[in-house]
C-alpha cells in the first residue's frame, strides 16, 4: 500500500510527502507515515488519496486494477460573452492529461476566439470539478448553468434574494440570474503567452 501511494503522488506532479500533504490540507505526519509504512490507511483514506491523485481506490489499497491517472475530458467550447457550448451526451471532444491533484470527476472546456482576452486566449482550456455552493461560489469564477439552460465562465456574485449577479471581462453583467448549479474553476491550462490573433 505504502509503495503505491508513494508512485501514486509521484505520477500526480509531487516531489514530495509535504508538498502533498500541504496541497490537500492533509496533517504531514500521518500522510508521512502511510507512505513510509509506518501506518496502513483505510479504505475511507484511500479513497480520499485516490481522488487526489486521480488513481482507483482498489488499486492503492491492493494492487487491483490500473495505476494510470484518469484523463480529464474536454466537454465543451467557450465563446463569445462566455457562453459555454457543452456537450450533454455525456460524450467529451478530446481528452487532456490531468495537472496534479485534480480529481476523478473533474471535466473542461476550451476557450475558443478572442472574446475573453485578456483574462484567457484561444486555446486555453479550463478545468472544473463538482458544484460549489452559492456561498462557497461568490466571489469566484465559476461554470455557471443557469435555469433556462445556458452556461456561461463568469465571476458569480451572490445576491441576497438567491439569485446571482455575473460579471466579465468584455460583456455587461448579467443581474438577477438564477442558477442550476455552479463549479468553480480549480486549473487553467494555459494555450499560450501572446496576446490574441487579430484579423
Amino acid at each position: 500500500m505504502s509503495e503505491r501511494l508513494r508512485r501514486a503522488r509521484e505520477d500526480a506532479g509531487f516531489s514530495d510527502a509535504a508538498s502533498a500533504a500541504r496541497r490537500f490540507g492533509w496533517p504531514e505526519t500521518t500522510y508521512r507515515a502511510h507512505e513510509n509504512g509506518q501506518r496502513n490507511f483505510p479504505k475511507k483514506r484511500a479513497e480520499i488519496y485516490a481522488r487526489a491523485f486521480r488513481v482507483s481506490p482498489e488499486w492503492l489499497l491492493l494492487g487491483v486494477g490500473d495505476a494510470r491517472k484518469k484523463a480529464v475530458p474536454l466537454v465543451g467550447y467557450v465563446g463569445a460573452g462566455a457562453e459555454v457550448y457543452a456537450i450533454d451526451d455525456g460524450g467529451a471532444l478530446d481528452e487532456i492529461d490531468p495537472p496534479p491533484g485534480i480529481g476523478p470527476s473533474a471535466v473542461a472546456v476550451m476557450v475558443r476566439g478572442d472574446s475573453m482576452y485578456p483574462r484567457y486566449m484561444e486555446g486555453d482550456v479550463l478545468i472544473y470539478d463538482t458544484h460549489t455552493p452559492l456561498q462557497a461560489a461568490d466571489g469566484q469564477e465559476c461554470v455557471v448553468s443557469l435555469t433556462d439552460g445556458r452556461k456561461f465562465v463568469k465571476l458569480v456574485r451572490a445576491e441576497p434574494d438567491g439569485s446571482v449577479t455575473l460579471e466579465s471581462w468584455n460583456t455587461p453583467p448579467i443581474r438577477r440570474a438564477q442558477c442550476e448549479w455552479l463549479a468553480a474553476i480549480i486549473w487553467v491550462k494555459r494555450a499560450r503567452t501572446a496576446g490574441p490573433r487579430r484579423g
